[in-house]
């Protein structure tokens, strides 16, 4: 009965498909040394560094400068035409003070953010670029009306809307 059971899972998994992700994180190794150099032996390549013989650690308040790998994670190249902006979310919704916009932005861009009330009147209007990665705004919205309104996200040409309950 259980072997019936696994064929069944592995079989529905199969027919279903497995999930992907739409980016995932590139780490891009980075060696700071005085020298190094690597070649072949065999099957196998060596690499190597030489590195200071006194490795200290600089730091000014919150900086912290070091000797060593340096390994920033950065995204892979987005092809034209796709969304740059994904896993948008709003809170809290409903808000009475201010306002978080986080999403996940797929490379460099400038992004407006357009908050419109229920008439159909553009009350606030910003521009900025910001970088790839994670993005959270923070949007004070005690200055507005109580009401319904529609967030406008654009960027890379496309629009992105959510709606949102000031108190």
């Amino acid at each position: 009965m259980r072997i019936i059971y696994k064929r069944l899972l592995l079989l529905s998994l199969v027919a279903g498909g497995i999930p992907t992700a739409h980016a995932q994180f590139i780490l891009n190794r980075q060696v700071n040394a005085s020298t190094g150099g690597g070649g072949p032996s065999g099957d196998y390549i060596f690499q190597y560094t030489i590195g200071e013989i006194a490795v200290n650690s600089l730091q000014k308040g919150n900086m912290l400068l070091t000797q060593g790998f340096h390994q920033p994670e950065e995204l892979p190249p987005v092809p034209a035409g796709t969304e740059l902006i994904v896993n948008m979310l709003l809170y809290p919704n409903p808000v009475a003070t201010n306002l978080k916009i986080q999403f996940d932005l797929l490379s460099n861009s400038p992004i407006a953010l357009l908050l419109i009330n229920s008439g159909g009147q553009m009350v606030h209007q910003e521009s900025r670029t910001y970088g790839a990665g994670r993005v959270l705004i923070t949007l004070p919205v005690s200055k507005f009306a109580a009401g319904i309104y529609t967030l406008v996200v654009k960027a890379g040409g496309h629009m992105f809307q959510e709606k949102l309950v000031i108190q």
